[in-house]
């Protein structure tokens, strides 16, 4: 834990000095009791997203150390302080992530930083992995690392872990938006592949998300959107994509484009949608939930 806290630190001391340094290669950076009591039932006391309850939940909890986050308002896709504390307010609908609005400012702030700390741990023990990889150093236990080495690995971690501009939305074409024109563009992207000739979800199509579990792009219909359904949100979950996930980013389409096939995933949105049961919402991965009327 001191090391983490204290690496930037160390890291110039050890660049001023020229010498080596041994690297620690581990991720327990000592969570906060607010973590332990809220989030590691789920996500682990090590943020590894193997917490006592992970093995009832579908879709299965982040792990912090190895997994991007998924929600990013950002241009690199990179979840900023502000976009972890949403999900932790607000929740993500249609998951076992449920929000927790009655958590005091301080408690909010103390678990953001508690996940971007797992975030930096993780990044450094994958750089670490990668010079193992590549020989040029022989265990990632123990590593003595050279000021060069160090230098990279800051770079790593940083390009890992730090957000980018706030994506904002696009100024709307002064041509009227078209909904027919959107549908062509979701047929044109191949969005049916996944979602469905119907936009009704992957059923009969079997995907596979980043744990090797079965998944289900979402029934754009009848689903909660997990991270907004109001035009801004949807139109930069189509043109940035969705880390840790298979919905890619669509960065070619132009804003006309972008614009109508934004319109007609408005256009077929069910004003209200019934949540799933972990159990519901796996049965239907795996395809012995049919698609209701």
């Amino acid at each position: 834990m001191i090391m983490f806290r204290y690496f930037p630190v160390i890291c110039i001391c050890i660049i001023l000095l020229g010498s080596t340094c041994a690297a620690d290669n581990t991720v327990s950076v000592g969570p906060s009791r607010d973590y332990v009591n809220f989030c590691a039932s789920c996500h682990g006391v090590n943020g590894d997203g193997e917490g006592k309850a992970a093995r009832f939940l579908f879709p299965k909890p982040r792990s912090f150390i190895k997994s991007p986050l998924q929600f990013a308002t950002t241009t690199n896709r990179i979840s900023s302080a502000s976009d972890i504390e949403l999900v932790i307010r607000r929740g993500i609908p249609n998951t076992s992530m449920t929000g927790w609005p009655t958590l005091t400012d301080t408690q909010i702030t103390t678990l953001v930083a508690d996940v971007m700390r797992f975030r930096q741990a993780g990044a450094k023990v994958r750089f670490l992995r990668l010079l193992t990889v590549t020989g040029d150093i022989t265990s990632s236990d123990t590593p003595l690392l050279t000021p060069t080495q160090q230098k990279d690995m800051g770079l790593y971690i940083s390009k890992e872990t730090k957000p980018g501009a706030t994506w904002s939305l696009p100024r709307l074409p002064e041509e009227r938006l078209s909904i027919s024109r959107g549908l062509e563009v979701y047929k044109q992207q191949n969005c049916h592949k996944c979602h469905g000739e119907d936009a009704r979800g992957s059923y009969g199509i079997d995907i596979v998300g980043e744990y090797g579990f079965p998944t289900f792009a979402s029934d754009l219909v009848n689903d909660a959107y997990k991270y907004g359904r109001d035009r801004g949100s949807i139109t930069r979950v189509i043109q940035l994509g969705i880390n840790g996930t298979k919905m890619p980013a669509s960065s070619t389409l132009t804003i006309k484009q972008l614009s109508d096939l934004t319109e007609y995933i408005i256009s077929i949105q069910n004003t209200e949608s019934t949540p799933l049961t972990n159990s519901q919402r796996y049965q239907r991965a795996i395809g012995n939930l049919n698609k209701s009327p």
